[in-house]
């Protein structure tokens, strides 16, 4: 059955019908009765299986997407412990420049004094300090 066809009309019978209509009469109705349940189950069987196939393709589609945010979250908590990684140096890091200068601060009076040139900044500027020795890897900051 498709789309276009008119469904078959609905054939309704009476007790009254069953005793006054002829044989042939009955016959005729039963088929009628008989077309019309068969348009009702085919109707019902495409409705079905259509709603089956949308149902796939649904199931499939909400599976891709399931795959996809598994993969993003993936690539989420990746991102998040190399930054917690990074941190977790740059905090090494930190402390020790923050002994490296306690060190100092301690062992050498005139590097707390900030406000003049001392004489252990001025040692600092003088000729043997070279660029390549500032600019090097062991001073990363």
């Amino acid at each position: 059955m498709t789309n276009e066809e008119p469904l078959p009309k609905k054939v309704r019978l009476s007790e009254t019908d069953f005793k006054v209509m002829a044989r042939d009469e009955l016959i005729l109705r039963w088929k009628q009765y008989e077309a019309y349940v068969q348009a009702l189950e085919g109707k019902y069987t495409d409705l079905n299986s259509n709603d089956v196939t949308g149902l796939r393709e649904s199931e499939e589609k909400l599976k891709q997407q399931q795959q996809e945010s598994a993969r993003r979250e993936n690539i989420l908590v990746m991102r998040l412990a190399t930054k917690e990684q990074e941190m977790q140096e740059c905090t090494v890091s930190i402390s020790s420049v923050l002994s490296l200068f306690e060190k100092l601060a301690f062992n050498e009076p005139c590097v707390s004094a900030f406000s003049s040139p001392s004489p252990c900044f001025r040692g600092l500027m003088a000729s043997d300090y070279s660029e390549e020795v500032a600019t090097s890897e062991k001073f990363p900051f």
